[in-house]
């Protein structure tokens, strides 16, 4: 089976990353597919369309206007694999010599999740029907070998790259080896935009590991559940991470499925592990006898993940493949990092220890670093669905307030106030703020102000940290033993 994407697909699927971007996600699903495809206006989709007595301007305005380029890379959800994958089947067998942005629809309709499959049942728009429109001269049978899915899907990987020519896969070993990778650049350069690689020499004498003071707290996992009424509710919470020692500052993976974590190693040493949702799994990722990994959190477009990397007394936000292999320095001139998160692809928001601490924001493409702040919290996010940053301003210290902060203009804003004493938080897709008192989890909205979710009880101590999954479906909560 012939395995090629045609001109207009290859500029469907940038329009659908740019839509995911668009929304604040992270990985292109299929809605993002399909409102790709029908926004590249195809003459062979709309007279397929056209056939089926269906019209574009009967979907909503997002779905058919989809932005025509984006500078960077998205990765797929689970669901557009399979999506894009059924896709180029389906082009094999109707006969295509490529696969064009009208097969992207008809692999939608196919195998698409709930969302794209009630868009388009609302449209009116059936597969079997829009197959037949498309359908061409028959395959020569001599050339027709089957592939299953996770072959197409495989090759598909390498071919969806094609169309994001800024971005890499974040792994240069795999890069190297992959002709099609190759063309894809690293969007980070390797030496970091604003220095040489820092010079890390002996420790001070009075260096003492950040581990060898970290408390000991477990990581809890559960789902965050929605009411008819919209309330938030906590259920299924087990504790993920059952043992004595430093286990904390969890990020869930873009896809939701997996959940980043730090963890003591011995009573000097943080490494960085992966605990897989589904089967419960643990994975340690890196692999760094002589530094400590802190606060991991994936970054936007890559397969790769930043953390604290804390050697001999030095503190700078490092890069990692998602398989552990250092890839080095993001900024040369930032240093000491304590915690951090992304607002897009290349703006990260740091707070910097010092007298005062500062919340500085770098771009790691032409390496730019700027102060925003003073006196920040260390509980720092970008908001969902926008590319804007919030983090804990300490006004006093009876005085603190979350607050967000547009790094395009470094404009900030004033949200709400936290709980007394209280700076961790997360925030939810729908916009509510989540954030810990005791043993007990309160929400913050815009119209309500903060109320109790609940009770998560006495079998552990008082909650920390807090992070949510991207689809709002699960939350990790760190307690104290």
């Amino acid at each position: 089976m012939a395995i090629n994407l045609a001109e207009d697909a290859v500029h469907a699927l940038n329009r659908a990353a740019a839509v995911a971007a668009r929304e604040g996600g992270e990985s292109i699903a299929p809605r993002h597919i399909l409102a790709g495809a029908i926004s590249q206006r195809d003459p062979a989709l709309l007279d397929a369309l056209t056939e089926l007595d269906l019209e574009v301007e009967a979907l909503p305005e997002p779905m058919r206007n989809a932005p025509e380029t984006y500078e960077g890379h998205l990765p797929f959800t689970l669901e557009g694999h399979e999506a894009l994958a059924a896709a180029i089947e389906a082009s094999s067998a109707t006969g295509a010599d490529a696969t064009g942005s009208s097969h992207l629809l008809l692999g939608v309709a196919k195998t698409g999740d709930d969302e794209s499959r009630a868009m388009l049942e609302e449209w009116g728009l059936e597969e079997d029907a829009l197959a037949a429109a498309l359908t061409a001269e028959p395959p020569d049978e001599s050339d027709s070998g089957t592939a299953t899915t996770a072959v197409v899907t495989a090759l598909l990987l390498a071919l969806a790259l094609s169309c994001t020519p800024d971005a890499g896969s974040g792994d240069p070993a795999a890069d190297a080896g992959d002709p099609v990778a190759a063309t894809t650049p690293d969007p980070f350069a390797a030496t970091p935009a604003d220095g040489p690689p820092p010079e890390i020499g002996p420790a001070p004498d009075d260096y003492v590991p950040t581990a060898a003071g970290a408390p000991s707290t477990d990581i809890w996992v559960g789902r965050l559940e929605r009411g008819p009424d919209g309330a938030l509710s906590v259920a299924g919470l087990v504790n993920a991470t059952d043992r004595d020692g430093y286990d904390n500052q969890p990020s869930f993976d873009p896809s939701g499925t997996a959940l980043y974590y730090t963890a003591a190693v011995d009573a000097t040493q943080t490494e960085t592990f992966r605990h897989d949702l589904a089967s419960g799994a643990v994975e340690q990722v890196t692999r760094t006898p002589d530094a400590s990994e802190f606060s991991p959190s994936v970054i936007p477009g890559q397969d790769a993940f930043s953390a604290i990397h804390e050697t001999r007394g030095l503190q700078y936000l490092w890069r990692y493949g998602t398989d552990g292999t250092e890839m080095g320095a993001i900024f040369a001139t930032v240093e000491p990092v304590g915690y951090h998160a992304w607002a897009d692809e290349r703006t990260a928001a740091m707070f910097v220890l010092g007298e005062p601490p500062t919340l500085q924001v770098g771009d790691a493409l032409s390496g730019e670093v700027r102060t925003i702040a003073e006196n920040p919290g260390r509980s720092i996010h970008r908001i969902p669905g926008t590319a804007e940053i919030s983090f804990v301003r300490k006004v006093s210290d009876e005085e603190w307030w979350i607050e967000r902060l547009d790094p395009a203009s470094d404009a900030t804003e004033r949200i709400a106030q936290t709980l007394p004493g209280r700076e961790d938080y997360a925030w939810t897709p729908a916009g509510e703020i989540l954030m810990g008192d005791g043993t007990a989890l309160f929400a913050w909205t815009a119209d309500s102000g903060w109320g109790p979710v609940a009770e998560l009880g006495d079998a552990a101590g008082d909650v920390s940290r807090l992070a949510v999954s991207s689809d709002g479906s699960h939350i990790a909560v760190v307690r104290n033993r």
